[in-house]
């Protein structure tokens, strides 16, 4: 029991420090604020906060309280319930996004749909945790019951987690093999077809250097370009999904594998297997907060990309490129057009 209590006083520290600094940071930056990514900070929160203090003090409740077990027993199930399912709803809509597809985009705002969409998933969170109290009491409905719960709570979600982000993968990924392919890096056995690029050359404006020179003057804050994306940054936002899709499913299978044996199986589990395996589920609320900041993080290269990069011995050129000048065709391939970034994939 001591252990218990230290491993979950870890989790909550870590949860509340980790979920709270999202939170900060969503609330003060300066992209766009997603009413999905603040409901899920929420429950995150809520089953460091509730969930883990719960599940370390439950067992030590009287057995002739059963107000207090049931009571204990929805406050640990809610928090998990909304995570899993906040989860689930904001990994569809970064496909939706990605895939550029509004079904409802002529009927509402997009802010509005999804603020609609947060309040049935808390809805339907506190529906389903519902399922666990009723669950407790035998009757001819008690097996079926407690599979719906475990398949609506933890199979769909992760399920559904995994095949949008494998889309979402498939479509950056996409993207970034076009890219390259424009670039030259990747071969075609068809060329890619460019627009043709037209130089219009002004000379002869001296009024219209003095005005630009005056703006120029008065405005001392400049504006700050508009985020962009490059080949690297989309494969690497890509893989960050994957992995946090692929640590949202290691977490909660093993407790998804101990209600399957506990229901279908003669022997009952051990107690501390139960414990261990719920505290791996809820250890993916305090971890959740790190893998989204390492994704918006720019981690320094390493020195394997340096290694890899350098350049030993290069050829020398059959064409005499120092004659050519400003016609070299380095100098007068147009800049590659550069997508904006996807700032909203969290």
């Amino acid at each position: 029991m001591d252990s218990l209590v230290t491993i979950y006083g870890c989790l909550f520290l870590v949860g509340v420090i980790g979920n709270g600094t999202l939170a900060v940071n969503l609330y003060w930056g300066r992209g766009s604020k997603s009413p999905l990514l603040l409901g899920l900070i929420i429950a995150d929160f809520s089953v460091c906060c509730l969930s883990g203090p719960i599940t370390a003090a439950i067992y030590n409740l009287p057995p002739d309280s059963p107000i207090l077990i049931v009571a204990a027993q929805y406050l640990q199930s809610f928090p998990v319930t909304a995570s899993t399912l906040s989860m689930m709803v904001i990994s569809v809509d970064r496909y939706f996004t990605v895939k550029n597809y509004r079904p409802i985009g002529q009927v509402a705002t997009r802010r509005q749909v999804l603020s609609f969409t947060v309040a049935a998933t808390w809805l339907s969170a506190a529906i389903l945790a519902s399922f666990q109290i009723i669950s407790r009491y035998k009757h001819p409905w008690r097996k079926g019951l407690t599979i719906s719960r475990i398949a609506m709570v933890h199979i769909i979600p992760a399920f559904t987690v995994m095949m949008s982000h494998l889309g979402v993968h498939a479509k950056l990924t996409a993207l970034s093999l076009t890219a390259r392919a424009k670039h030259g890096e990747l071969p075609l056995p068809i060329p890619l077809m460019r627009r043709p690029t037209h130089v219009i050359i002004v000379a002869g404006m001296p009024k219209g250097r003095k005005q630009m020179s005056i703006s120029s003057d008065q405005d001392e804050i400049e504006e700050t370009p508009p985020p962009t994306s490059s080949l690297r940054s989309r494969r690497r936002l890509a893989n960050c999904l994957l992995c946090l899709s692929l640590f949202f499913i290691l977490c909660w299978f093993p407790y998804v594998v101990c209600q399957f044996c506990e229901e279908f199986m003669t022997g009952t589990t051990p107690k501390y297997v139960q414990q261990l395996t719920l505290f791996l589920g809820h250890m993916h609320s305090a971890i959740g907060p790190i893998l989204y900041w390492s994704m918006n993080h720019k981690w320094p290269k390493g020195p394997c990309s340096r290694i890899r990069h350098l350049t030993i011995y290069r050829s020398a050129s059959s064409t005499n490129e120092a004659a050519l000048g400003p016609f070299n065709p380095r100098l007068v391939r147009p800049p590659p057009y550069r997508r904006r970034s996807s700032q909203y994939l969290y």
